[in-house]
């Protein structure tokens, strides 16, 4: 007799995994929560954030979490470069990869409004990549000396896909320590695709950025 599980088992696989494929192409499980804000880093004053984001799509019992590792480097009086790395995994599927990003930060009005121009490269189980741009902008309204809000809206123009066009935005809060050297960034966040692929995706998730040089009275390099 023919088993009807193993039947059932491959009709899913073959339904799944053309879905798994759209969203590696599409998304990658990119986070369009930002995690910072619009303060520039100061030459010689790395600092570092680990972010940790579920991403939910509609209508679909797929989610994805991601996890992402950021490196920021004042190279000008303006403007700081990002290096990201992030690992993701759909799930429960168990189909995941990783990404890339290198990213430009330039500061418009100082602490308050920067431009932001993010490029991730998707590397997948399939060994599909995709090449995402993200110019946008990010916000920061400060309501205390240790809590500010922050908002960021981001273009995703899939160099792959051009006829695609998304639009990701986030909001959410920095909670600094005392100290000023550690930052804690719970953020929404959700991404609406227009064109071949229309649709819009949620996110949730926090952040926790280092600030690697706080400067202290009394001490003396």
């Amino acid at each position: 007799m023919q088993d009807l599980s193993g039947i059932s088992r491959n009709c899913h696989f073959r339904r799944v995994i053309p879905a798994l494929l759209a969203l590696l192409l599409t998304r990658g499980c990119l986070t369009y929560s930002s995690y910072q804000s619009a303060r520039i880093v100061e030459r010689g004053k790395p600092h570092a954030t680990v972010g940790v984001t579920r991403t939910l799509f509609p209508g679909d019992e797929i989610n994805c979490w991601t996890i992402d590792g950021d490196m920021r480097f004042g190279v000008a009086r303006r403007v700081d470069a990002l290096v990201r790395v992030s690992v993701y995994e759909f799930l429960p599927e168990g189909v995941g990869g990783g990404q890339v990003t290198l990213g430009l930060r330039c500061g418009i009005i100082k602490d308050r409004f920067a431009l932001t121009l993010p490029a991730t490269v998707s590397i997948g189980d399939f060994y599909f990549y995709s090449l995402r741009m993200q110019p946008g902008f990010i916000s920061t309204i400060p309501l205390s000396k240790h809590l500010e809000v922050n908002g960021s809206a981001r273009g995703h123009i899939y160099v792959r896909v051009m006829e695609l066009f998304g639009i990701g935005y986030s909001v959410g809060l920095g909670i600094t320590s005392p100290s000023g050297e550690w930052t804690i960034r719970p953020e929404v966040g959700w991404l609406q695709l227009t064109g071949t692929s229309s649709a819009t995706y949620f996110q949730y998730g926090v952040g926790c950025e280092h600030n690697f040089v706080v400067e202290q009275e009394g001490v003396i390099d």
